[in-house]
């Protein structure tokens, strides 16, 4: 079946006549029925009976029609597709990102980003690692903004910087070493997370027990704790600056410990263009907020 003879049959399964279909179709009745007749003598069989001035799909019709939903609704995604294209005709830019990044490092760089694209639109989700990676590899983001500690095979990793891991809590003072920390008094992150393990690793390894009394799964929400006064959070600078309040310090942890700040893309995607044009904003954005 061609895509004409798709169109004009789901259109009469779904009205019941071949006058309603042509209007569905803004066609006129004629060539409604003509391209029925086409689609029935390359087929070799007839789609539908006329029962008392009725149009009934045959039973061949009725086995047909399952997957000629399915590639209507495709033809209608390819419509909406178009229609996008025609409302931003540059396109669309879909960001995953790590939750704490979109509250410190995204806006900014999305912001500076449209001030020269305006008529791109921007689609920013949120998630962990774990989930941002599922999405590249199904290609339902362009890209994803994170903290990576190792590459990801299938995945085209471009670090932008490094993000150190600090101290935000009630203690002031200059740097600090995991030994100086107190599990007890700590807002964990959970070890589901690889900076929480990163950060629980740390402590074994000196022969501390990582067993906080709280344990988060997200960074904002470790410090968000830590400002009301729950205990310290051990999390990447950007997101301890963008939550820092009164009465927390942010103490930077030695020896160092650090993830690559980096944008992540499926291995087959090309960057140009204004992929390339929002990358180069939010190297700006890291380094402004370093």
């Amino acid at each position: 079946m061609r895509l004409r003879h798709i169109e004009v049959f789901h259109a009469i399964k779904q009205t019941g006549s071949i006058s309603k279909a042509a209007v569905l179709l803004g066609v006129s009745q004629p060539a409604a029925s003509k391209v029925l007749q086409h689609a029935e003598a390359a087929l070799g069989f007839k789609l539908f009976e006329r029962v008392k001035g009725r149009l009934h799909a045959t039973a061949e019709a009725e086995v047909l029609h399952g997957e000629v939903a399915v590639l209507h609704q495709g033809l209608e995604r390819l419509r909406m597709l178009s229609a996008n294209l025609r409302r931003f005709p540059e396109g669309r830019l879909r960001i995953g990102c790590l939750p704490s990044l979109g509250l410190s490092i995204l806006p900014p760089a999305i912001h500076a980003f449209q001030l020269n694209h305006r008529s791109i639109t921007c689609e920013v989700d949120t998630n962990h690692l774990e989930r941002l990676l599922v999405d590249l590899r199904g290609r339902h983001i362009d890209l994803a903004v994170t903290l990576l500690l190792k590459d990801e095979p299938g995945i085209h990793t471009q670090v932008l910087g490094d993000a150190d891991m600090v101290y935000l809590g009630p203690a002031a003072g200059g740097d600090i070493t995991l030994a100086e920390i107190d599990v007890g008094g700590l807002v964990g992150l959970s070890r589901v997370d690889r900076v929480g393990r990163l950060v629980a690793d740390g402590f074994e390894a000196l022969g501390i027990p990582y067993k906080p009394p709280i344990e988060v799964q997200t960074y904002y929400l470790a410090c968000a704790f830590a400002a009301a006064g729950c205990g310290a959070a051990i999390v990447d600078e950007f997101t301890a600056r963008s939550m820092h309040r009164d009465g927390l310090f942010i103490r930077r942890i030695r020896p160092r410990m650090s993830a690559k700040l980096a944008v992540l893309t499926h291995e087959s995607h090309i960057i140009r263009g204004f992929y390339g044009d929002f990358i180069d904003v939010l190297r700006d954005a890291i380094l402004a907020g370093k």
